[in-house]
């Protein structure tokens, strides 16, 4: 396995190694939001720091962007923030994740781990209404 997922008191701080696979990106998000702890996250941290390689095409951006949409429904009030020094996959990310037709969750990029954290402690609580669960405020 390529990934760990570490859950956090807010969120989850997932950390990519090796020779990623769009396959696995997704399964890992999968997991996530089948997890009943999901609806109460506030961010995923998605730590592609110590990745060796990939083949997220874009297809695979444009499948977990279709899953982040999916799983907005249960919870509206997360952030995704990507973390890698990488800027080709930081260009692919953003253009995928951000586009107009696909944008669920608030998303950036940012370099290092400690950046990633700074923005999601600058960001305001969300509290948005859940089409499945109600009003949602964490």
């Amino acid at each position: 396995m390529a990934y760990n997922i570490v859950w956090e008191p807010d969120g989850i701080h997932k950390l990519y190694s090796g020779f990623v696979t769009g396959r696995e990106m997704l399964e890992s998000c999968r997991k996530i939001h089948s997890d009943p702890r999901f609806d109460e996250m506030r961010y995923v941290i998605n730590d592609f720091s110590e990745v060796s390689g990939h083949d997220l095409t874009e297809d695979a951006l444009t499948d977990l962007a279709v899953a982040n949409y999916g799983a907005h429904a249960s919870n509206p009030n997360c952030r995704v923030v990507f973390v890698t020094p990488d800027e080709n996959l930081a260009k692919a990310i953003t253009d995928n994740l951000m586009s107009p037709n696909l944008k669920s969750y608030q998303v950036d990029v940012k370099p290092t781990v400690s950046e990633a954290r700074d923005w999601l402690d600058s960001q305001p609580r969300l509290y948005e209404m859940s089409g499945v669960m109600g009003m949602r405020g964490i």
